[in-house]
């Protein structure tokens, strides 16, 4: 039942994200992104990829972080073809693996290391970002915000440095 739960939860985020981007706000955001229109600075449409291996262009990259993972929706770039935005969605089930190798922690490591990030000069390029959607509920219980706050607190600094926004979509929010 919970699957069938998070697939509903995906669809309604992909129909928000194609039509009305600045709707999807960002939850305890990293950096001044307010919004998923905020990661789209360019305005450009990205390629949305769900649920598909084709996500990864590099298989044989990171294989004992990545093996077969694929997060549910990844927002790729038209200007520079790189997976820029990474979104995990989940209904009740927490994140997979311990904290300190959670989904997140993969996709981020996966995300810095094949993606540049200054745009290529003279293109305007998506924001990078590992975003994680769920219910408000999934975010107050303590078995799911250990594993997500141990994420944002041991990543916060790489992120900001490497300008990667980490941040929320609450599901009952749009």
């Amino acid at each position: 039942m919970s699957a069938q739960k998070e697939k509903l939860i995906e669809e309604r985020l992909l129909v928000t994200l194609r039509s009305n981007p600045q709707v999807l706000k960002i939850e305890n955001s990293t950096s001044d992104a307010a919004n998923v229109a905020d990661l789209l600075c360019c305005r450009e449409e990205p390629e949305v990829v769900h649920d598909n291996s084709d996500w990864n262009p590099h298989p044989k990259l990171m294989q004992d972080l990545i093996g077969n993972m694929i997060p549910d929706i990844v927002l790729r770039s038209r200007a520079s073809r790189e997976n820029r935005v990474y979104i995990e969605v989940k209904d009740s089930e927490p994140l997979r693996y311990r904290a300190e190798d959670s989904q997140v922690v993969r996709y981020f490591l996966h995300l810095l290391a094949t993606t540049r990030k200054t745009p290529v000069k003279g293109q305007a390029d998506i924001r990078r970002a590992i975003l994680l959607c769920a219910p408000s509920v999934w975010f107050e219980r303590d078995a799911n915000a250990k594993k997500w706050n141990h994420f944002r607190e041991y990543f916060l600094g790489l992120s900001k440095a490497f300008d990667i926004t980490l941040g929320e979509l609450h599901a009952d929010s749009f």
